[in-house]
């Protein structure tokens, strides 16, 4: 079995929500993500989805240190890295890159693109000048760019390229694990599939592992090897891409899969909705009980009142569910 890379037990991320302009104090907190658990072997890729606000990010840039994490534990290669410090975490950031969601906002407009790709060399003090150079010019090369755009500006690139540039970044350390946090979402849909089948090529090749953030669910199949399900900080559904799509045990899960585009118009005609009613609760302050119950189509009263624990089946499906869907 290949090697437990990720191992994140019972994370919890929050943000103070404070009152007054001169003194500040914190009058409530947003729990963005609320006892989460993952695991990501090496070579596969974790896909986190779920709506906007669910704290799918949040959790990404916890897993790479980021963002502080108030309570939990996440583990890389065994060992706990939510108190590393100094050259302890410069040594866990050689090995976990991210990429950003904003291929514009992600790069300094004031620096060259061989800058930028190069300044996490120069911050970890890795090989000689020249040798950095060479090594960057090999990333722009592996990610479909050339070696003379090493001294253009971001502004001469196109969308599509930013985010190469971005890719370039996060490989030039040589890193086992990229954290992706929506990389294709902010790209026209001929440019998505470029820069999906360019992670799914150096996945091949470089034995990469991916936690990949997403709330397009059809990117989630094309890339992931299991999915894991989010809503209001928690984790609702968790699966292989198989176990996911074609047998949702959640109602939320089973929502987001009927709300995708379909092609074909008497198919889209035909096919089962699940609608949801109302908006995502503040996570301020969530309803009490399972979180989903008041858009939940299949609440019952029971549900208002107990929050369900996510439960795996014998084949390792996991649902947080009263009343799951029918396998």
């Amino acid at each position: 079995m290949s090697e437990l890379l990720i191992r994140a037990r019972d994370v919890r991320i929050g943000f103070p929500v404070t009152r007054g302009i001169v003194f500040q104090r914190e009058v409530a907190r947003v729990q963005a993500v609320d006892g989460v658990d993952l695991d990501l072997h090496e070579g596969e890729t974790l896909a986190i989805v779920g709506e906007s606000g669910c704290g799918k990010t949040t959790l990404a840039r916890g897993l790479v240190r980021l963002q502080p994490v108030d309570s939990g534990t996440i583990e890389y290669r065994g060992r706990d890295i939510t108190g590393l410090r100094g050259r302890d975490l410069s040594a866990f950031r050689r090995e976990v890159t991210m990429i950003f969601q904003d291929p514009i906002a992600a790069l300094d407009p004031r620096m060259r693109i061989g800058q930028s790709v190069q300044e996490p060399l120069d911050i970890h003090d890795i090989g000689t000048p020249k040798e950095r150079r060479a090594r960057v010019q090999n990333a722009l090369e592996r990610v479909g760019l050339s070696a003379e755009h090493y001294n253009r500006f971001p502004h001469e690139f196109s969308g599509g390229q930013r985010q190469r540039i971005g890719i370039a970044r996060a490989l030039v350390m040589n890193p086992k694990v990229i954290v992706c946090d929506e990389p294709v979402s902010a790209l026209d849909v001929s440019v998505q599939a470029q820069i999906l089948n360019l992670l799914d090529d150096l996945q091949r090749d470089l034995g990469l592992a991916y936690v990949l953030i997403a709330h397009d669910l059809d990117v989630v199949r094309y890339l992931s090897d299991r999915v894991q399900v989010m809503y209001l900080g928690r984790t609702v559904e968790a699966g292989t891409d198989d176990q996911v799509y074609d047998a949702p045990r959640h109602p939320y899960t089973a929502a987001l899969l009927a709300a995708r585009p379909v092609a074909d118009p008497a198919r889209a005609r035909t096919r089962d909705r699940i609608v949801l009613q109302g908006d995502v609760p503040s996570p301020i302050d969530p309803p009490a009980g399972c979180r989903f119950h008041p858009r939940c189509p299949m609440a019952q009263a029971g549900c208002a009142v107990t929050d369900p624990a996510l439960e795996q089946d014998p084949a390792g499906h996991g649902v947080a569910c009263l009343h799951p869907l029918a396998p």
